[in-house]
């Protein structure tokens, strides 16, 4: 990993979960469109609650957060863009 991405890594740590605006995030790597064996670059994270990212009903789990907040994960992508551009 280059500085550049631990840089990006560490300034999106900062940010709110782009699910549910929680503090005390933790990264996810979007991997829409990709196998399950294959790693999304690290450019690619969004800083995601420990609830929204591997509760029961995270992105890890049943997923019902996501339709709860009719989210995927370019959106959560799109978000968190966003926050950093703000």
């Amino acid at each position: 990993m280059s500085k550049a991405e631990r840089q990006y890594k560490d300034r999106v740590a900062q940010l709110p979960c782009c699910v549910c605006g929680a503090t005390g995030v933790e990264l996810h790597h979007v991997r829409e469109g990709q196998g399950m064996a294959q790693r999304a670059h690290d450019w690619l994270v969004v800083p995601l609650c420990p609830g929204c990212h591997r509760g029961p009903q995270g992105l890890h789990g049943d997923r019902t957060m996501m339709r709860v907040f009719k989210m995927d994960e370019m959106d959560m992508l799109a978000r968190t863009i966003e926050a950093m551009n703000a």
